[in-house]
């Protein structure tokens, strides 16, 4: 290629002497280019991308009508037609090029361009086409450009989620499968979500425009197709939420893994969002919800023939769902003997976060655990165990990671842990072996730029990662599967050296078409080489294999003890390490040595990992010490991406136990400040990371690094957090705005399930109320069209309120678990031989008076003026549990003190009244702590003291403490009531009734 072979096409292009003649340069051009990555680089430097944005944007398809000179006008609008499509193609063969094209491509006017012209109404399928495969890959090849960056680059999914194109994919979606072009975008539609949506904000976006609505009439098309529909469906199409008519069977060459993956990526890690896709009308139409009967001889005739229910008429109960009539059976013995099953549905990854029952919202002040009642479970669950059972590939991974997603979010049946330990399990384990592979690999490929062995091989033990999560059950079952031995025995493997696919282009010396200066514009600048597609599914693949690891180990001492002789634990430490912020200039070369290190999301699987092997005294004090993990642990709080200095805090929490012997190595390597320093973070997650690890570090550690905590915290930034009230602080508005909310959900569950609740749902009047809703209160037409795919007013209403709720009560949750660490630290601070002075050191530093203030405050009943509510004009809040332990645990420390502590206790206006509250709690670490707060108050350390005991003792009896441990007497928990024991002794011996 010389420097004067381009500029003739590039003048053309830029100005051609008639469409036909700027169509001929185009294809030219297309046919140079293919396949030839040294041209394309040249033609990019030469301003190729500006001429192809020129042509997208002045050549867009429309549809128009002629009627007059109809055979000119036609010709040049077909002329039009064919110099746009071949400029798609073009940019598709950049494109494929690999990454370093991609930057002249975002830098242009191109991709808007190609998303205008799709989400045009009048768009043909000549050209949906490729568009789609031209975004997916671009899509592709995205995450090859940087491997350090985290999150993933997100700039073509907020232009393909935008508001103003979003609404093409759910017209693509929602197209009933046809032809092999329609059945293509759709898939290609599906896909592209898949790969793009991480967001929160775009899987939001998807849910409401409607994308999960269609999607899920995909869904319904395959259940049609493989007979899976519920008997007496049909019965069921009147009723409200249903589709008019059973949706259209899938064709046999339809694929089902892309659906099932965007419909999993949208769902994951929102309840809210699943229960809107089991809410969805085809959903409700093929999977109706079972309702009792009634035996014919219970139906009475009215003299009119009008039918009736005798007096005696009685429903007949629900039998098992027929699909599950297909599953095998499996044994249910494990289901009673599961440590955790009264647990379900279990703990997630959230630290300090509980679940909340299942009720219509969550109850925000009150966090204590209470029972919670199975909710009907949809007949998708056994479909998709079903699909595990007769699919293979992708569809089978796909139907196991949103069986998997159903089941975290508690929308699964408890019952059905023994049946993912025998079905689910062996499935996963199976693709974990070396020799694996797909029979048939032929068709679309929608896995990207590797094969789809290589992507099952890469997503599989992150599905099981998902499913065992807090389940001890389900980990007993992969550890007999031999998983940890597999997955120890992969993750060596990842540090194998990668074949090299490509070596670097070829090119003559200062021999290129355009100048390669910063001077030249971004549209014409090749971007970053970038990172094989090899390399970057190994990265991946490490990722999910140490997600997997973390999630096998966290509860049994014997499964970490197993990953240790499995010989990883090296490998652990070394994927610890990051990446050189320098990348080198032959990125594009593979390397895959421990120096290399690792991208962002590896990084984050493996302080994971290291977490929970520290959780062990043993592999802590052997295996990880001698592979070194506190230095890369050091390192990574310093890392500049926020998530991996959370990662790593929360991983040297464990460092920081008293047992630990990295204790004073965090002390000696200047942690600390680092520590307090992120404390004060404006991140509620690094900054409850860190008062957690601070609050480890300081226990039973001397006085003087005790100060120097206390004095990087600063006593004033202590004291606002500690005073803070996470109750009250609610204004009344948003105490209304939420009661509203619950009361509109809660009378609107049934819905998830599809059932007719208009009488009791009070939503369809709040939707008649705001205008925003009312353009979508119609019935679905009985033909397919885009308006059947916009939620309803209720069921999109319920949706975003369930979000706004959820969000507000994260954030709540988040404020408490801050507080509640920081009394934690208080605590902690005050123990061991030098309490005394250390107390002496907080009422001076923080104020004697602030600190006992602010422990009285949280301990004090609160309630809400709620205007306009006809009920009540108050409202009562219940202090979150992990408020009350805390402090209350602080007071116990407190009371054991010198005397003249114990007195200002006793002395105190408000803090002694305020604690009798909760002698009878309704939890028992609540009662004990108060008991103990007694004991220590009056019992007698010397001599001394026993006139000063009497005193106190004299005073707690005029609150009333004698009856409140009167009361605790016959408590149910052995730990009240023999700690209540020895308060009456010590009261009764002092100050005698």
């Amino acid at each position: 290629m010389t420097r004067a072979s381009a500029p003739p096409i590039l003048l053309q292009l830029h100005s051609p002497e008639s469409v036909s003649t700027q169509v001929a340069s185009l294809r030219n051009l297309k046919n140079e280019l293919i396949g030839h990555d040294q041209r394309k680089e040249a033609y990019v430097n030469a301003g190729i991308i500006p001429a192809l944005a020129q042509v997208l944007s002045s050549r867009r398809p429309t549809v128009r009508t002629t009627e007059f000179n109809g055979s000119i006008q036609e010709e040049s609008k077909s002329a039009e037609l064919e110099a746009c499509l071949q400029a798609i193609l073009i940019v598709g063969s950049l494109a494929q090029g690999g990454p370093t094209f991609l930057a002249p491509i975002f830098a242009s006017n191109i991709l808007p361009a190609l998303l205008s012209t799709l989400s045009s109404e009048g768009c043909p399928l000549s050209f949906r086409l490729p568009i789609l495969r031209v975004l997916s890959t671009i899509a592709d090849r995205l995450p090859l450009q940087s491997q350090e960056q985290w999150p993933r680059d997100t700039r073509l999914a907020d232009l393909v989620f935008a508001s103003e194109h979003i609404g093409c994919l759910t017209r693509i979606l929602g197209e009933n499968y046809g032809s092999a072009q329609i059945q293509t975008s759709i898939e290609l539609a599906a896909a592209l979500i898949g790969k793009l949506c991480t967001e929160e904000s775009h899987k939001t976006a998807l849910a409401e425009c409607g994308v999960l609505d269609a999607l899920a009439v995909k869904i319904a098309s395959f259940v049609v197709a493989q007979g899976f529909v519920l008997p007496g469906a049909e019965d069921h199409l009147q009723y409200l939420g249903a589709l008019e008519a059973i949706p259209s069977p899938a064709p046999a060459s339809a694929h089902l893994a892309p659906i099932l993956r965007a419909v999993t990526v949208i769902i994951e890690h929102s309840k809210w969002r699943a229960e809107h896709l089991l809410s969805s009308p085809a959903i409700v139409t093929v999977f109706p919800k079972q309702v009792p009967g009634f035996s014919p001889s219970d139906i009475k005739k009215g003299p009119w023939g009008t039918p009736y229910l005798g007096s005696s008429a009685v429903p007949r109960p629900i039998g098992p769902n027929p699909v599950d009539a297909l599953l095998p059976s499996v044994p249910l013995a494990h289901a009673k003997s599961s440590p955790n099953a009264a647990n379900f549905p279990p703990l997630g990854h959230g630290g300090s976060q509980r679940r909340h029952s299942s009720h219509s919202f969550p109850t925000p002040f009150s966090l204590t655990e209470t029972p919670i009642p199975e909710e009907d479970e949809n007949s998708i669950v056994p479909w998709l165990l079903c699909i595990l059972r007769s699919e293979n590939g992708m569809a089978r991974l796909m139907a196991a990671r949103l069986v998997t997603a159903l089941f975290r979010l508690g929308l699964a049946k408890k019952h059905r842990v023994p049946m993912f330990s025998y079905l689910l399990i062996p499935i996963l384990i199976r693709i974990l072996d070396k020799d694996f592979s797909l029979p048939n690999e032929g068709g679309p490929n929608y896995s990207g730029l590797i094969s789809p062995t290589q992507c099952l091989k890469e997503e599989a033990p992150a599905v099981l990662a998902n499913l065992v999560m807090d389940d001890q059950e389900l980990q007993k079952h992969a550890v007999d599967g031999s998983a940890l031995k597999r997955l120890s025995q992969l993750l060596k493997e990842t540090y194998n050296p990668v074949p090299e696919s490509s070596r670097p282009m070829w090119q003559a010396e200062g021999d290129t078409l355009g100048a390669d200066s910063e001077s030249v514009s971004a549209e014409c600048r090749l971007g970053p080489p970038g990172y094989s597609p090899t390399l970057c599914h190994v990265m991946r693949y490490r990722e999910s294999i140490l997600k997997a690891l973390a999630a096998l180990v966290p509860f049994k001492d014997e499964y970490r003890k197993a990953v240790c002789e499995n010989g990883v634990v090296p490998y652990i430490i070394d994927s610890l390490k990051p990446r050189p912020s320098d990348a080198p200039a032959d990125a594009s070369i593979p390397k895959n040595t421990a120096a290399d290190g690792n991208p962002t999301p590896t990084l984050l699987a493996a302080c994971g990992a290291a977490r929970m092997l520290t959780r062990s005294v043993s592999v802590l004090r052997t295996s990880l010490i001698d592979a070194g993990v506190a230095q890369p642990l050091f390192a990574l709080i310093k890392h500049p991406d926020l998530e991996v200095q959370i990662a790593a805090t929360a991983a040297i929490c464990n460092l920081a136990l008293d047992f630990s012997p990295m204790k004073e190595a965090i002390i000696s390597a200047d942690i600390i400040p680092l520590l307090c320093e992120h404390a004060h973070s404006s991140n509620t997650k690094l900054r409850i990371e860190s008062l957690w690890a601070l609050k480890h570090v300081v226990y039973n550690t001397s006085n003087d690094i005790k100060m120097k905590v206390v004095a990087a915290l600063g006593p004033a930034w202590i004291w606002q957090v500690i005073s803070q009230d996470p109750v009250s602080n609610l204004t009344k508005r948003g105490m209304e705005d939420e009661m509203e909310q619950g009361a509109e959900i809660a009378m609107g569950r049934a819905n998830s399930a599809g059932e007719q609740v208009d009488i009791l749902n009070p939503m369809e009047e709040a939707g008649s109320r705001d205008e925003n809703f009312k353009t979508t209160d119609t019935m679905p037409p009985s033909k397919m069209s885009l308006e059947m795919f916009l939620p309803d007013a209720r069921r999109r209403r319920k949706l975003v309120l369930h979000g706004d709720l959820e969000q507000s009560t994260q954030a709540r949750q988040d404020d408490i678990a801050v507080q509640e660490q920081t009394f934690d630290l208080l605590r902690n601070i005050i123990c061991g031989p030098g309490a005394p002075e250390m107390i002496d050191h907080l009422f001076k530093e923080i104020g004697q008076d602030e600190l006992l203030g602010a422990l009285a405050d949280n301990l004090r009943p609160r309630s809400i003026q709620l205007p306009h509510r006809r009920e009540t004009s108050s409202r009562s809040l219940q202090i979150p549990v992990e408020i009350l332990s805390s402090v209350t645990a602080l007071i116990i420390h407190l009371a054991a003190g010198l005397p003249r502590h114990r007195q200002l206790l006793v002395s105190h206006r408000n803090l002694m009244r305020s604690l009798t509250d909760y002698f009878n709690h309704t939890h028992r670490e609540v009662r004990v702590n108060c008991v103990w707060v007694v004991i220590n108050l009056i019992y007698e350390e010397d001599q001394s003291d026993r006139e000063g005991c009497r005193e106190r003792a004299a005073k707690l009896r005029t609150l009333g403490i004698a009856d409140r441990l009167a009361s605790l007497a016959d408590d149910s928990d052995l730990d009240v009531k023999e700690r209540t024991k020895t308060a009456m002794h010590l009261l009764n011996s002092l100050a005698p009734a």
